[in-house]
């Protein structure tokens, strides 16, 4: 929680780190068809969120996808007596104008799950700036990096989650061959070998997963169809994501790009079609490198690099991700992500002090 001490970050904006800032709470309450529309659009049949005999018996009674986690935090793009636009996480729109700094990617996303958003829960969000770098050049352009945190609880004050956004604000121009946004401080993860070998058993539990097993690879066709249903299923309506000509002007790429929250949601699915519903994500971090266009075929592998158990006695698979694009690296993460460990064991039923994302 640090600002880079060159002297070139403003004053004011230095004053703000560490500050809760537009504390807010969602226009609607949570409701299933938000979720169906994410799992409709990752095309995700995880019978925890469809049936409700899997969902009562596992998690108590319905569940949200664990990915729509941001969808909360995001206004309608117009409502009645709004002056301008309205948008999500203001702390990064504030960021860009106060540095006159006109254009903007996410380039990394760290998402820890607490307690799951449930239909009717009313979920209220703050933003938590946390640093703002010196100038930087990148293959984009030169400018600044900043890392906020939005904090989401819902209506009985329970933790839901906590989300860390790592955006650079940029003006396009001749950029250095150093500290390219999203690449510079994380090397890619490496792909699983060509042939992953047997799938494990549907549903494993955590004794029967071992460091060095391959994930089955999740492989989709991307379509401009692909990259819009998942931004409007996201509620995300920056126009990089579904208008061709704002992409390829205003942001420099060949086309427009599925955005974060989708790429969330994809990971999701590839991580739970392994585990079965009674995997209970904890924790995703990834890095977008390249963004994934349409007319690419993307592929999900993932690589289990360690099973500890917790103090709680929680089992976990912690996962190495590489999301690629044909040939190209695009996305590179890490997952957590709880498994029983035995045929009675829900981590479902898991909260409080017993569950340590």
């Amino acid at each position: 929680m640090t600002v880079e001490t060159d002297g070139t970050v403003p004053a004011d904006i230095a004053e703000l780190i560490g500050l809760p800032l537009y504390p807010d709470t969602a226009e609607f309450p949570a409701e299933l068809g938000y979720g169906w529309n994410t799992l409709a659009a990752t095309e995700n049949g995880n019978p925890l969120y469809w049936d409700t005999s899997v969902a009562e018996m596992l998690a108590g009674g319905r569940i949200l996808p664990l990915s729509t986690l941001s969808l909360w935090m995001r206004p309608h793009r117009w409502a009645p007596g709004a002056s301008t636009e309205q948008v999500a996480l203001r702390v990064h729109f504030d960021l860009k104008r106060r540095l006159e700094l006109p254009e903007a990617i996410m380039s990394d996303n760290t998402i820890v799950f607490h307690e799951p958003v449930r239909p009717g829960d009313m979920i209220s969000h703050r933003q938590v700036l946390r640093s703002v770098s010196g100038p930087k050049t990148t293959r984009l352009g030169t400018g600044r990096f900043w890392v906020i945190d939005v904090e989401y609880h819902n209506q009985s004050g329970d933790l839901v989650g906590v989300e860390s956004y790592t955006g650079f604000g940029y003006r396009r121009g001749d950029a250095g061959p150093a500290d390219q946004a999203g690449t510079a401080t994380k090397p890619a993860v490496q792909p699983p070998a060509e042939d992953p070998g047997p799938r494990a058993k549907p549903d494993p539990a955590r004794d029967q997963v071992s460091v060095g097993d391959a994930l089955p690879e999740l492989t989709h066709d991307v379509t401009a169809t692909t990259v819009v249903l998942g931004a409007l299923a996201s509620r995300d309506w920056r126009p990089m994501h579904h208008d061709y000509r704002f992409a390829t002007e205003r942001n420099g790429t060949r086309d427009i790009f599925l955005n974060t929250p989708n790429q969330l949601a994809w990971i999701e699915r590839a991580v739970t079609d392994w585990t079965g519903p009674r995997g209970r994500l904890g924790r995703v971090s990834f890095r977008m490198q390249d963004p994934v266009f349409p007319g690419d075929t993307m592929t999900i592998a993932a690589t289990v690099t360690a099973v500890p158990i917790d103090d709680s006695g929680c089992g976990w698979a912690e996962l190495d991700l590489v999301l690629r694009a044909g040939d190209r690296t695009c996305t590179t993460g890490t997952a957590k992500v709880a498994l029983p460990m035995s045929a009675d064991d829900n981590p479902w039923q898991r909260s409080g002090e017993d569950w340590q994302p």
